[in-house]
Order: structure tokens, then C-alpha cells, then sequence
């Protein structure tokens, strides 16, 4: 099933074909998610169904001998809640998942950075970011907080070669970055700064707008990009320019639901089936609410009420920074 996937993400396919032989392939090779489904009946890929989030707690969701993982991403949340685990054999559908929409949203990527993501081994943030610009200086520290003064004088020093940098971080981490003391910075062309997460609004709130606005000023003449993704998911969202709604990869598909009956809708609880999630479950179901358009971009309008908070903004909030 894995050459399936990869030769749908080097060069598309039908996703309903693909979709359901990977449904009835997880079904065989799953026995936690094939206990989940039940005698559910599916006779096309949004009849799948969706695990919650929440389950990655309680449950190893994996198609493989669940201690044969190399790889285990976990998930953020509250300092005293449990934290779910989606483990993997190897993440090389993952990186190859990422890079590819990741280039088709905002071109090649630059080969130089400054991180202001988490780089603990099991985030999957941080792995895709330093798959992208290995070796990467970073000025997020899970104990402190952002370094704003190390921050700057990367990204001064790295604007100064005359070549484009990448600038990944999380809304909280950037709103830190840009509240410190500095000069704006005038970055190469070919210069990105990435945004991801929201606020949880348990220390301060600032408005997308306002933050990428913000951005701008600061990080002159650099795209200033959203990117939408989590743990349970091996594939990512884009918004370029950062405002407008996220571009899901061909191998995505995504979809609201009214959150008390389950039923299809233009605007509610979202659940993304994703062909690279081959090595665990394919349709997961969020406490994220949005709105899905007609060309299968999303706008996000933020968490379920009463949903917990999670994310990996809320690892920057939680550093105390």
C-alpha cells in the first residue's frame, strides 16, 4: 500500500478508488481502528469512519506491531492532561507528503533558516520543519521560552548573505519574536515566514490579522505564509498569502460536519481524510470548526466550544515565554 500512496502524491490519481482500497486495507491491517468501524457500511470515502483525535490517548491506531514504531510524533495539550501518540515504522511518507505540497504552495524552499518551532524529537512540527532547512539555528527552548535577542541576530545574520530564509514558528512564538525590541528586517527574495497555531487565549489573544500584519512590517519584502496542520495528520494545509483560505494537497480531502448529528455541512466540526495517514487511520475528526468551500480550501474559525485546548502554540504558551 505504501507505493500506492507514493505514486499518488508524485503523480495524483483517483482519490474515491484510492481512498476505499486504503479504507479496506487499514480495515485488515488495524485491528484497534477495524474494532472502531464495526459493521459500518461505506460506499464512498466520506462515509469513512473518523477517528477523534482524543483516541490517539487511549488507543495505538497503528497498521503494523504498534513496538515496531521508529518513529512516534505526540501530540500537544494541557500540562496535566495525557498526550496521544501516533507512531510510525518510518516517516518517509511524511517528509515526502510535506515537502511536496509544501513546494507547491510556496515554492522552492530556501536553504537557510532561523526556528522558532519546538524541536523535541517527538514533534511533528519540528521534524517537518528540519526536514525542510536542516540544521536550522533555534531560538524556541521548551524551558524559556523564544530567545528574542539570539532570534534577531540569526535572522539579521542570515538576511545579510543575500539569499532567501525560512522563518517557521508558531503564532505565539512569532508574536513574542516581534514584541521584543528590534529593527524591521529587510529579507532576500524568496524569503518565508511561516505561521502556525493559533492563540489559546489562556495568557494574551492577538488576531490573525493583526499578527500578520505585524509580520509584514517587520520581516519586509518575505511571503508571509499560515500553514494548518497536526500530529494525527502526515499532510498540511497552506494559506499563501497567510488570510486566505488553506489549500489542501491532492491526497486530502477535507469536510465539516454538524457536530450533534454527524450530517455533511458548509460550515462545522472538521474531518480530514488523508491517503499519507496510510500507516495509521486515514479519516480523522478534529474539534476544529470551520468552513469548507467549494474548491476544497478551508477557512478555520477556531475550536469546538468547550473542546480543549491543544496545539502546538500551546507548547510555547505552556514554556512560560
Amino acid at each position: 500500500m505504501k507505493e500506492t500512496i507514493r505514486q499518488f502524491i508524485r503523480g495524483g490519481g483517483d482519490f474515491e478508488s484510492t481512498a476505499m482500497a486504503l479504507y479496506r486495507w487499514q480495515r485488515t491491517h488495524n485491528p484497534e481502528y477495524d474494532r472502531f468501524c464495526g459493521d459500518v457500511r461505506v460506499r464512498e470515502w466520506s462515509q469513512i469512519p473518523a477517528v477523534p483525535t482524543g483516541l490517539f490517548r487511549d488507543l495505538a491506531l497503528t497498521c503494523f506491531p504498534a513496538d515496531r514504531a521508529t518513529v512516534v510524533f505526540r501530540t500537544s495539550g494541557t500540562t496535566a492532561g495525557r498526550r496521544g501518540a501516533v507512531r510510525l515504522l518510518d516517516a518517509d511518507i511524511y517528509r515526502m507528503a510535506a515537502r511536496t505540497h509544501a513546494v507547491r504552495c510556496i515554492g522552492d524552499m530556501p536553504h537557510q533558516g532561523v526556528s522558532f518551532v519546538p524541536t523535541a524529537s517527538d514533534s511533528s512540527l519540528g521534524h517537518m520543519c528540519a526536514d525542510f532547512v536542516p540544521d536550522m539555528p533555534s531560538c524556541f527552548h521548551a524551558d524559556t521560552g523564544v530567545d528574542a535577542v539570539a532570534g534577531w541576530a540569526h535572522i539579521r545574520a542570515a538576511a545579510a548573505t543575500g539569499n532567501a530564509v525560512f522563518i517557521p514558528g508558531t503564532a505565539f512564538a512569532l508574536a513574542d519574536l516581534i514584541d521584543a525590541p528590534h529593527d524591521p528586517v529587510a529579507l532576500p527574495i524568496g524569503s518565508t515566514v511561516m505561521v502556525t497555531g493559533g492563540f489559546k487565549g489562556r495568557r494574551r489573544t492577538v488576531s490573525s490579522a493583526v499578527l500578520h500584519a505585524r509580520l509584514q512590517h517587520s520581516f519586509q519584502g518575505a511571503n508571509i505564509v499560515a500553514e494548518y496542520g497536526m500530529s494525527e495528520l502526515a499532510s498540511q494545509l497552506w494559506a499563501v498569502p497567510a488570510g486566505s483560505p488553506f489549500v489542501p494537497p491532492p491526497w486530502l480531502r477535507v469536510m465539516a460536519v454538524d457536530p450533534w448529528t454527524g450530517q455533511r455541512a458548509s460550515r462545522g466540526v472538521l474531518r480530514f481524510v488523508d491517503l499519507a495517514n496510510h500507516q495509521t487511520v486515514l479519516a480523522i475528526e478534529t474539534a476544529d470548526v470551520g468552513v469548507v468551500h467549494s474548491d476544497g480550501t478551508v477557512t478555520l474559525e477556531g475550536r469546538l466550544e468547550g473542546a480543549l485546548p491543544r496545539g502546538c502554540s500551546l507548547t510555547v504558551e505552556e514554556s512560560g515565554a
